[in-house]
Parts: structure tokens; sequence; C-alpha cells
């Protein structure tokens, strides 16, 4: 009774950000918010297919009897509580006198929030006045701010995956498959999440929209991660000239996932490449169960969670397989002599614009242009959209 009374994640498909007018009174707004984050951007969800707004199991240090307590106490501070509200409710003395709704109030400055932004985040102290500097708008500095904006803000790793069938020992056998067994199509579902590569506006890997490299391909993504599957059952061998393509984006991939189903053990050079340092063999066995074999370079550092001989469920085989292929990419490019990570570079970029155009001056003219850098206007009535 208690399992059936629980409230669970709700199954209707929410693209529509919430707001008061949309949502009905038997809906929670935070339940609506967290189902629209969860379905729009699946990169926000703790695991993979797991909704947000799935409540959280019971904690198993509390035996039931202590969350009956907790509950009657709740249950009775509530009784008691509206018992006082109602009584001072008749009481006219308790009343508190009826305020009228805020009227919004229109902003005296068009620059009105952005002083308000700096007040709140401290820059317009003394004592941060070494961190913030103010800039020569000219042409170059906005051309080099639009080349900022083209930088990766994210670190970003393309991945091959390949699928073996039973007796394929060569190239053009493999790179013809355009389907595999239904546990290697779960697999590769799990990697990440379908994206269509004709409107995917992240990183797309060297993958074309023209759909000359396939229709979709899983993706996967957090705050600070971006990586692109180069899943070979999904790109068209229509001709040679497709699998030359084909072979051009999958071999230049410096890590390899390989699901084989073959009864041999898969060998290195029957994909030809110069890359693919490191090679991530899928083996099915029994019951669900999968072995891994992990292949590198003898230069490439010690790379995790995965090793070398592990037997992996099949629940958890796509989860660990993409972390053991970032941390895999990671180690191969901590080998690039002088290598930065993305927020480095952009760092280092942010740091170059302000030192070329920095405007040099005292901390009264910079509070005075900050306070009030363009004559006083008001806002025009179309400003808010």
């Amino acid at each position: 009774m208690k399992d059936f009374m629980a409230p669970q994640a709700k199954r209707r498909c929410r693209e529509v950000v919430p707001t008061w007018d949309a949502i009905r009174d038997d809906e929670d707004a935070l339940d609506e918010m967290l189902q629209y984050l969860g379905t729009t951007s699946p990169e926000c969800l703790q695991r993979a297919g797991m909704p947000l707004n799935i409540p959280a199991l019971p904690p198993t240090c509390i035996s039931e009897k202590q969350e009956n307590d907790v509950m009657n106490a709740i249950l009775k501070q509530y009784t008691e509580e509206k018992g006082f509200a109602d009584k001072c409710n008749n009481n006219l003395n308790m009343r508190a006198m009826e305020q009228e709704e805020p009227c919004p109030q229109r902003p005296q400055s068009a620059f009105y929030y952005c002083r308000l932004l700096l007040n709140i985040l401290g820059m317009n102290s003394w004592e941060k006045r070494s961190n913030f500097h103010l800039l020569r708008k000219n042409e170059k500095l906005l051309r080099e701010l639009k080349n900022l904006d083209s930088r990766q803000c994210r670190e970003t790793h393309k991945i091959a995956v390949f699928y073996v069938a039973e007796g394929q020992e060569d190239k053009h056998s493999i790179l013809t498959n355009t389907s595999g067994s239904q546990a290697y199509e779960d697999f590769v579902s799990g990697l990440g999440w379908e994206v269509n590569l004709t409107n995917h506006c992240g990183f797309l890997g060297g993958l074309q929209r023209n759909k000359s490299t396939g229709f979709s391909t899983p993706y996967f993504a957090t705050s600070t991660v971006e990586v692109m599957f180069h899943v070979s059952t999904r790109m068209p061998p229509d001709s040679d000239d497709s699998l030359t393509k084909k072979l051009r984006h999958l071999g230049n991939d410096e890590v390899h996932i390989v699901w084989s189903e073959h009864t041999r053990d898969y060998r290195r050079g029957i994909i030809p490449t110069e890359f693919g340092d490191v090679l991530i063999v899928i083996y099915p066995m029994k019951n669900h169960m999968y072995s891994v074999q992990i292949m590198k370079k003898p230069e490439v550092p010690f790379f995790g969670p995965l090793f070398d001989g592990a037997i992996v469920d099949g629940k958890i085989l796509p989860t660990m397989v993409r972390a053991t292929a970032i941390n895999a990419s990671r180690a191969l490019k901590s080998l690039i002599p002088l290598y930065q990570n993305f927020y480095e570079e952009r760092a280092r970029y942010l740091e170059t614009i302000v030192h070329h155009h920095r405007e040099p001056t005292t901390f009264e003219d910079y509070a005075a242009q900050v306070f009030c850098p363009a004559p006083f206007h008001h806002l025009p009535a179309d400003a808010d959209h």
C-alpha cells in the first residue's frame, strides 16, 4: 500500500516551459519544471533515462516506526497551525490590511540592470578594482569577442564504435554493416541520446549536416564535456566513396569501441589506421555478462574505470564503457606537448583581449563611467520586447 501511494514520475512528455497560467490546479509547478528540464536538456539528468521528477527512495537508516512518528508529528503541527490560523481569521484585530499588487516600474536608465548586477557581484568596490577593467570598444574588440564566442566552452571527444558480426575478419565486411544484434543496439543507445545531425547545435566531431555521414548518432554531454560517437552502423555504405569517407571519420578517432560477436579475438590491424591508440573490445558472454579487452599503445598512461579482462554486467556496460573511453581520450590528449584544457585556453584568450584593449582609468573615472556610461535616457516603449 505504501509503494502504491508513492508518487511516480509523470509519463506525459512536456516540451514547453511550464508557466503559472498553463499549470492546472492538480499539477505541481516544481514537478512540471523538473520534467521540462529533463525532457529538453538530457545533459542535466543525473542518470541517463532517469527523469528528474522521480521522488527519492525512502532512507534505509529510518525504520517504519520512526517514519510514522515523524509523519504524525508533522500532521499534528499542521493541525495546530491550521486551527490557530482559523481562530485568527475570525479576529478582526489579527487581520492585516489588504495590500495592492505593486505595479512594475520602468528603469530610469538603460544600464540600470547592468549596474545592479555589478553591485550584486561586488565589482564596484575598491578591493575588486584590480580584477575589473574597462575596455575600449572598437571593431577589433568586437571581432575578437565573436571569435571568443566561437571557441569551445566544453571539453570535446569523438569516439568510434564498430560492430563485428560472426565470421567478419576484414574491413570491408565490418564497414558495410548497417545494423547489429539487439544487444549491440541496446548498448549503442545507452552510450548517449540520439541527436539529429541536420539540426544538432552542439559538438559534431567532424560529422556533416548534409546526411552524407548519417541521419543521427548517439551524443552525450554534461556541463563540462561533449562526446560525439561515430557509429559505423549509422553511416551509409552505399558506395566506395561512402566507405572511404566512413573509414576517414572512424579511422581518425584515437579511441575505438569494438563490439565483437566473432569467435576469434579482434585484431588491431583489421581496420587500417595510424590512429586508434586505444581499443576497447567488448565480447558478449552468457547471462547478460560481457568481457572487456583493452589494448593500448605503451606510451598511453593508465586510465579507468574499466581494465583489461574486466567482466561487466549488461545494465552498467554502456555507462562504464563511455566513462572509460572519455578517460582514455583525456589520457591521449595529455601526451600532446603544451596541451591546454578548454578552460585554460579560454582564460588565456580572455586575458589577451583584456591586455590589448584595456583602458587605463582612475577609480573615480571608472566608477563614473560604470554608473553613468551614457547620457540619461528613458527606455523606449517596446524595450521589453
